[in-house]
């Protein structure tokens, strides 16, 4: 893979963040319920994500480190406490 290939999904797993802090706002009514979900899918991705560094290769691991690391990104953002 190139590096400007690994640049632009670096990028693009990082945009994560911003967009987590989007759903939080525009769906503040179902965060509640949801928290389990979102643990869920962040304990998951962070898992996966580990494995990948450990058992993936080549193309398919830089492609799997980045997917794992957007999704848990976009998961986990929500879930931060923010002070008021």
């Amino acid at each position: 893979m190139e590096t400007t290939q690994i640049i632009l999904l670096v990028i693009v797993a990082l945009l994560g963040i911003p967009v987590g802090f989007f759903l939080k706002k525009a769906t503040e009514e179902e965060m509640k319920p949801g928290r389990r979900w979102f643990k869920a899918i962040s304990v998951s991705c962070a898992i996966a994500f580990l494995l990948s560094m450990i058992f993936a290769s080549g193309d398919n691991r830089a492609l799997l480190l980045t997917t794992f690391a957007f999704i848990f990104f976009i998961s986990a953002v929500p879930l931060l406490k923010r002070g008021k």
